[in-house]
C-alpha cells in the first residue's frame, strides 16, 4: 500500500509538471494595425508576451516607440505581404529610440524603421541594444534616424543584411565586443559604420557607400574587417588611435582617401584592392603586407620580372614613417589565390619590413 501511495504521488507530480510545461510553451502572437489579430500595437503584444514567444507583425504602419525587455522574437510577417506592402515602425517621441532593447536573446527582423529627431544633443536611434548579448537584427531598413543601429556595452550580437541610410551614424558600436556585422548596406550617412572603444568585432561582406567615412575605427583594437566593399566615401576606412586590427580582402574604390591611419599602429593590411584618389595615408607604424602577399594598388608602377605576381619594388605609403607595402600584388586580389594558411594572420606569421 505504501509503495502504491508513493507511485501515485510521483505520477501526480509529473502530471502537474507536464501541465506547467504545456502552459508555458512558446506562443505566436499576432499584431495587426487594423485590429484584426491579437493586438493592434507591437508594445501591447510585448507587454503581454512570455519569455520565448514570437510576435508576428502584419504589414501596416505602427506609430510607436517600442521597449523590449524580455527574450522574444519580433518578426515582420512577410508571408502575408501583398506586393509593395511593408511593415513600418515610425517613432512618435522626439529623440526617443524607435526600438530600445535591454534583454538578451531578442530578434528583430524585416521592419522599415524611422524615428523623430529634434536636432538636439540626444541622438534618436532606430534600434538600440544596451548591455545585451546574443540578439539578432536582420533584414531591417533603417532610414532617416540619427543613428540607425547602436550597440552600447553589447557582446556577441548579430547584425545581418540591414539597410541603414540618411543618418548621422549608420551602425555604431560603443564599448562593445565580439559582435558580427555581416552583409549590411550603409549609404549616405556621416559615419557609415563606427566602432568606438570596441574590440574583437567582425565586419564581413558589408557595403559602405557614399558616406563621409565608410568605416571609422576610433580607439578600437583587434577587430577584423574582411571582404567589405567600401566606395565613394570621403574616407573609405578611417582609423584613429586604434591598434592590432586586421584588414583583409576588402575592396576600396573611388574614395577620396581609401585608408587613413591617424595615430594608429600595429594594424595589418593585406590582400585589399585600392583604387582611389589617394589610396592610403599612414602617420603611424602599420603592416601593409604579410610574408607572402601585400595589396593590389591601382597606381603601382613597379615591375614583376620573375612573374610571381609580386612587385619587385615596394609601394610607398609614407616615406617619412617608413610605411610601405613590400609585397605589392600585380593582379587584383579578387583573382589572387592563396592557400588556407595565408588567409589568416596568426602568432607565427612573419611580416616583411625591409
Amino acid at each position: 500500500m505504501k509503495g502504491k501511495l508513493i507511485l501515485d504521488a510521483f505520477l501526480t507530480f509529473f502530471f502537474i509538471l507536464g501541465s506547467v510545461a504545456v502552459s508555458t510553451a512558446a506562443a505566436v502572437i499576432s499584431v495587426d494595425s487594423n485590429g484584426g489579430e491579437n493586438y493592434s500595437s507591437i508594445q501591447e503584444a510585448i507587454n503581454n508576451a512570455q519569455e520565448g514567444d514570437t510576435i508576428l507583425v502584419n504589414p501596416g504602419i505602427y506609430k510607436e516607440n517600442v521597449k523590449v525587455d524580455k527574450k522574444i522574437s519580433i518578426l515582420a510577417n512577410s508571408s502575408s505581404e501583398a506586393p509593395g506592402k511593408r511593415t513600418y515602425v515610425l517613432g512618435t517621441v522626439s529623440d526617443e529610440d524607435v526600438f530600445y532593447v535591454n534583454s538578451n536573446n531578442v530578434t528583430i527582423d524585416g521592419f522599415f524603421i524611422s524615428g523623430v529627431s529634434s536636432g538636439g544633443e540626444e541622438y534618436e536611434v532606430g534600434i538600440y541594444l544596451e548591455g545585451v548579448e546574443n540578439c539578432s537584427l536582420s533584414n531591417n531598413a533603417l532610414i532617416m534616424n540619427d543613428v540607425g543601429i547602436s550597440l552600447a556595452g553589447a557582446k556577441g550580437n548579430y547584425l545581418v543584411n540591414n539597410l541603414v541610410s540618411l543618418g548621422y551614424q549608420g551602425i555604431a558600436l560603443e564599448n562593445s565586443e565580439e559582435n558580427t556585422l555581416l552583409g549590411n548596406l550603409v549609404l549616405t550617412n556621416d559615419k557609415g559604420i563606427l566602432l568606438y572603444n570596441s574590440a574583437n568585432n567582425t565586419l564581413m561582406n558589408n557595403t559602405a557607400d557614399s558616406n563621409m567615412k565608410g568605416v571609422s575605427l576610433e580607439t578600437s583594437d583587434m577587430n577584423s574587417l574582411m571582404s567589405n566593399t567600401i566606395s565613394k566615401n570621403e574616407y573609405g576606412i578611417f582609423s584613429l588611435m586604434s591598434e592590432s586590427n586586421v584588414l583583409f580582402n576588402n575592396s576600396l574604390y573611388l574614395n577620396g582617401v581609401g585608408l587613413y591611419f591617424n595615430d594608429s599602429s600595429d594594424n595589418t593590411v593585406y590582400m585589399n584592392d585600392f583604387f582611389n584618389h589617394i589610396n592610403a595615408e599612414d602617420d603611424g607604424t602599420n603592416f601593409w603586407n604579410i610574408s607572402s602577399t601585400g595589396n593590389y594598388w591601382e597606381k603601382y608602377s613597379g615591375e614583376d620580372a620573375n612573374g610571381d605576381r609580386i612587385g619587385d619594388t615596394p609601394y610607398v605609403i609614407n616615406e617619412t614613417t617608413g610605411s610601405k607595402d613590400y609585397m605589392p600584388l600585380m593582379n587584383e586580389t579578387s583573382s589572387y589565390e592563396v592557400s588556407e594558411n595565408e588567409s589568416e594572420v596568426d602568432g607565427n606569421e612573419t611580416f616583411v619590413t625591409n
